[in-house]
């Protein structure tokens, strides 16, 4: 039975597209448990990626996949926002585990160009 997100999950992944949609980087920037890897990175993408969320004003499709890692358990989740006509963004999380004090952490929040179109 494949991985689902647990309610912790798909609430961190909804308020991080919320924060994106009214542009408000220190709200996203709020919703990591640990410190981004590179914050001028992660702003950077989050700025390239809100504009093209809000332009979709909602009108798009999401569907996410989970993998474990097998050495410590933990999951990381991939969230494909499919923002037509041309743009997709991928949201990535780690969190600790899927119960509901888990530590979540944003990795990755970019646009990837859609070629099937």
């Amino acid at each position: 039975m494949p991985a689902r997100t647990s309610k912790a999950e798909a609430a961190r992944i909804e308020r991080a597209i919320d924060a994106a949609v009214s542009g408000s980087w220190e709200e996203f920037a709020k919703l990591t448990d640990e410190p981004f890897a590179n914050d001028a990175s992660m702003r950077e993408q989050f700025e390239d990626s809100a504009p093209r969320l809000q332009q979709a004003g909602g009108n798009w499709e999401m569907t996410s996949g989970i993998g474990i890692v097998p050495e410590d358990g933990t999951r990381v989740i991939t969230v494909m926002i499919k923002a037509p006509p041309t743009v997709d963004i991928i949201l990535t999380l780690h969190s600790m585990s899927d119960s509901d004090d888990s530590a979540i952490s944003i990795w990755t929040f970019f646009q990837q160009l859609n070629w099937d179109d």
